[in-house]
């Protein structure tokens, strides 16, 4: 590539986020180039067990872009989520009916919408996509430019403006922004596939017991994406059982909810932590998605909350578009303070529901039990909370001004 040319838009790092956004602009005038340092291949041949929940605000969002189609095959649906507490009195039941909606949710293979989202822009004529590179210096100017290595030959590309959608790289954008507000909850991801005698459920699991929280989420058949968020102790018992003790562990927690559980599958463990940055863009620099906020997964919300940003961020570029010079500067300044509210909001949501929720205590159980027969007695309230998990309540504007188009 001539070194010289200067791009609209230059995008370090792929992955969902990347594409995702790159989706949204991919019919533009714009020129966008694509720092990936994966290969080609990776998304044709990309092997993970790992499963990812859209929220039904997301299936509006991507249905826009035309991909629903092609992913609602290989999605399963949420109608329902059943919410208790091990060993104390009372429990609710979230349901789609309450919201007039369809779903709550959906779940996808992760190998499955990466592949769809990078098809999506994989001919476009304004996307240039640079495989196999390895971003290793910014330098942010009026006209940005990023140092990278491509073929074992350090390049360097100019832009006027510069978004970063992969955490992995903050050692080279972090000076540019405030510190990151970071939180180590001394917990982890126990994540896997439990198959069941129990075929085509709608209905997922959040149960709170003394050493964490357990999330369970079916899958298509009788197969089900079980999260147990757990401290370290628990983390430790865990990795030490057999297969067969697994199984009992497992089913002990559940009870019958799942039904009998009759294989444990691709045990893997992730450590949890909260990291966000409080100001996400500078100048025309921008963070997006894991760049800019890394979530506990106990309520599902990163990739939903990244799929609004964007929208938010495309929306307001091709507001921009009928403009000679568009001034990302300013588009960035007007993203972050159009986005900065929910995050925060959501930052809290799941940080209360991390860190008070979790564990064990005379005071915790009593506030769980209430909460739990408030939400099942008050049809208000539930609707307010699936109007939250769904992203709703932040997103009515952005959602409305989207399909008017």
């Amino acid at each position: 590539m001539d070194s010289k040319r200067k791009e609209d838009i230059l995008l370090v790092g792929a992955g969902l986020t990347g594409l995702t956004f790159c989706n949204f602009l991919k019919n533009s005038k714009l020129k966008i180039t694509i720092l990936d340092s994966n290969p080609d291949k990776f998304y044709k041949e990309v092997d993970n067990t790992r499963y990812i929940v859209l929220s039904n605000t997301s299936k509006k969002i991507l249905s826009k872009l035309d991909l629903w189609q092609d992913l609602a095959k290989h999605c399963s649906k949420i109608e329902n989520i059943h919410i208790s507490k091990k060993n104390i009195f009372g429990n609710t039941i979230v349901k789609a009916e309450d919201e007039n909606l369809d779903s709550l949710g959906y779940q996808i293979p992760l190998k499955t919408l990466l592949n769809s989202l990078y098809k999506g822009i994989k001919k476009s004529k304004n996307i240039n996509f640079i495989n196999e590179a390895k971003a290793v210096g910014l330098n942010g100017e009026r006209v940005a430019s990023v140092n990278f290595i491509h073929k074992n030959i350090e390049k360097e590309i100019y832009s006027n403006s510069v978004i970063f959608s992969s955490g992995t790289l903050e050692k080279m954008f972090e000076s540019y922004f405030e510190k990151k507000i970071e939180k180590n909850y001394e917990q982890n991801a126990v994540v896997c596939e439990i198959l069941t005698d129990i075929y085509d459920s709608t209905t997922a699991f959040e149960r709170f017991t003394n050493d964490g929280i357990l999330g369970v989420i079916p899958r298509k058949n009788n197969s089900w994406t079980l999260i147990y968020s757990t401290n370290n102790r628990e983390t430790s018992t865990i990795k030490s059982l057999d297969k067969q003790s697994l199984k009992s562990y497992f089913q002990k927690l559940l009870k019958s909810k799942c039904g009998n559980i009759l294989q444990v599958k691709n045990l893997q463990f992730y450590p949890l932590k909260l990291q966000y940055y409080p100001s996400f863009s500078n100048k025309n620099i921008c963070l997006i998605g894991d760049a800019a906020h890394t979530l506990h997964p106990i309520a599902g919300q990163s990739f939903n909350l990244t799929v609004r940003d964007c929208l938010e961020m495309s929306t307001l570029i091709e507001e921009s578009l009928t403009n000679d010079d568009i001034n990302f500067i300013e588009i960035f300044s007007k993203f972050e303070a159009n986005r900065k509210k929910e995050v925060q909001r959501i930052v809290r949501f799941t940080d209360f529901l991390a860190s008070f929720v979790h564990g064990k205590s005379i005071v915790k159980n009593k506030f769980i039990t209430l909460s739990l027969l408030s939400i099942d007695m008050n049809r208000n309230l539930r609707t307010n909370i699936i109007r939250y998990l769904l992203g709703v309540n932040f997103s009515d504007k952005l959602i409305t001004k989207m399909e008017s188009k």
